[in-house]
């Protein structure tokens, strides 16, 4: 009886179990070890990217999808005086430089063998090295022992006028060429455009149209300023420097200086054809919300000469605004064939106010509507001289007539 009750007893413990299936616990557990078999698997020298989990006082944890964190010193992770540039959780690109035991990282590789060069240089990995010389030709650097050579236009983004300034100071290279221990060729411009090519990637993702930014002169050509985004570049055209005529960019600007801009256009980015729009006086007040309470149709104005195209001469009535008198509108004494007959920039000429069109902020002004005004003016004042002289001159001839019949008549 008792065997057969405990028998009929596992028979609905395993029915039970089959209906209930796995237990949550179960399942979890059943997922995580899942989850193990997928974790990845790494080798030296592969490049990871990874997010930071925990920083200590000398070591910071990563995590990059593997079975377990990986390690990387905190020394890398600070800056020259000697604070974190990074917090727990940013996301950082690193090298595997150790799997033995656990996964180690590195910025940057401090080689100090043979095989350790040739590792760095056949897997792009950068390198450390002291600076501890120059020539004409370049900088010599020390790696770890082995000593290397950075050609001149290897040092920096830009030419390098002082190469001494380097010296003593550590850096992180590309190892571009290696022929031997003592032999090797490094660049410190190759690692730094690939990290401005970094940069720049994610700054693309964050870009939008209308959106403000903060960036330095790089460039100034005439027909607008290159200004550097953060390892991007985008132009600021002429026209899009100031509400005021601008004839040159360097005549308001300057390489190197700061701007807050905002952008216009974004086209192709991270296309060789790619093209970012930028403007300057879009920050500023526009003169023309104002225009309408300075300037009505009829008012006489006075302003500067300031640009003479062919078909006219436009008169810069106040701060960033202009109006256009046309060639037709420049004289009424004789008909000309170019505005220089007439004005020269930087004259000061007076116009009438012909009409404002407010939505493609334009004034049309003539010069001519002043000279037939004026025209007009001093003919009435001739003519009312003249009837006033007519006036004056009406009793005296009627007396001479009287004095003539009388006269005639014998009677004086």
């Amino acid at each position: 009886m008792n065997e057969a009750n405990e028998s009929h007893n596992i028979d609905d413990l395993d029915k039970q179990y089959t209906n209930d299936g796995p237990s949550k616990e179960f399942a979890e557990l059943l997922a995580e070890s899942e989850q193990k078999d997928n974790h990845r698997e790494v080798s030296v020298g592969e490049k990871v990217t990874g997010t930071l989990q925990a920083i200590g006082d000398s070591v910071a944890f990563v995590d990059y999808g593997g079975r377990s964190e990986a390690s990387i010193e905190m020394q890398e992770l600070r800056d020259e005086d000697g604070e974190p540039k990074y917090n727990s959780g940013d996301v950082i690109e690193a090298y595997v430089i150790s799997t033995e035991g656990e996964v180690r990282l590195t910025l940057s590789m401090r080689a100090s063998s043979p095989e350790m060069l040739k590792q760095a240089k056949d897997k792009g990995i950068p390198v450390e090295g002291k600076v501890t010389g120059f020539n004409p030709g370049g900088l010599v650097v020390n790696i770890s022992g082995a000593r290397a050579f950075c050609p001149m236009s290897q040092i920096d983004m830009g030419f390098v006028e002082d190469p001494a300034s380097y010296a003593g100071r550590t850096l992180t290279f590309k190892i571009m060429e290696l022929r031997g221990s003592n032999n090797v060729v490094v660049s410190h411009r190759a690692y730094l455009e690939e990290e401005n090519s970094k940069k720049a990637d994610e700054l693309r993702k964050q870009l939008a149209v209308d959106q403000e930014l903060t960036g330095k002169v790089t460039r100034l050509e005439r027909f607008g300023a290159f200004v550097d985004l953060g390892g991007i570049e985008g132009l600021v055209h002429v026209s899009e420097i100031s509400h005021t005529r601008v004839e040159s960019p360097g005549d308001v600007l300057q390489k190197g200086q700061e701007l807050r801009v905002k952008i216009l256009e974004l086209k192709d980015l991270g296309k060789k054809e790619e093209r970012i729009s930028l403007s300057l006086k879009a920050m500023e007040a526009d003169p023309w919300d104002k225009a309408t309470e300075q300037f009505k149709e009829g008012d006489v104005v006075t302003g500067k000469v300031v640009s003479t195209p062919n078909f006219g001469a436009f008169v810069e009535l106040a701060p960033g605004i202009e109006g256009l008198v046309h060639i037709s509108q420049l004289s009424s004494g004789k008909r000309i064939s170019k505005p220089t007959e007439v004005v020269s920039i930087g004259q000061e000429v007076q116009a009438r106010v012909q009409e404002i069109n407010r939505r493609q902020k334009r004034i049309s002004l003539s010069m001519r509507a002043i000279e037939e005004d004026a025209t007009e003016k001093a003919a009435a004042e001739d003519m009312a001289a003249f009837k006033t002289q007519q006036q004056s001159q009406a009793p005296s001839e009627a007396d001479n007539a009287m004095a003539e019949a009388l006269r005639r008549a014998g009677l004086k």
